[in-house]
């Protein structure tokens, strides 16, 4: 499933729809645990103990001990254990995913405006905004303005920021 996702981007929101919140959940990785203080009458430090409990997502499919484990994800609401993110939890429907898969989808559901190309007499700046590199005519054949800043952007700057970065330099400051 997650190769799948690597390999897979997902259709960019559309300006005509119309927005609504989501509550989602951020649970954390823990082991299971329980406290027992009767170990040893003498002893007032109380011992913990792993307890293996069966995920949600393993109890619905039916899994078998497959699904049993000291680990998991817990839901910030009704504290039901899963084995993976993203998720909608199953009690209370509330979905369940990492800030990093929140991160890492939030550029392809706003995708960073493509840029206008521009010729060398067209130019505002004699280098480029990012690397700072002057334009030439041999070098540079293609130059490349972003329409809400209005900088200038060599090729390659131009990739790295609709390739890697997903953001413009020039309208974050």
């Amino acid at each position: 499933q997650e190769l799948l996702q690597i390999h897979s981007r997902p259709l960019p929101a559309l300006d005509k729809f119309e927005s609504t919140l989501v509550r989602m959940g951020f649970p954390k990785y823990r082991t299971y645990t329980t406290s027992n203080a009767n170990i040893s009458a003498t002893s007032s430090n109380s011992a913990k103990h792993e307890k293996a409990s069966m995920c949600m997502c393993h109890l619905e499919q039916r899994g078998g001990i497959n699904g049993f484990s000291i680990g998991g994800y817990f839901c910030p609401t009704c504290e039901s254990k899963y084995c993976e993110l993203p998720t909608e939890c199953s009690i209370c429907h509330l979905t369940l995913v990492s800030a990093p898969h929140l991160a890492r989808s939030y550029h392809f559901l706003f995708p960073i405006e493509q840029f206008i190309e521009v010729t060398l007499d067209e130019l505002s700046s004699p280098k480029c905004f990012a690397c700072q590199h002057a334009f030439d005519e041999q070098k540079h054949k293609s130059i490349f303005k972003c329409t809400s800043c209005n900088n200038i952007f060599c090729f390659e700057c131009d990739l790295f920021i609709h390739g890697t970065i997903f953001t413009c330099p020039g309208c974050i400051r």
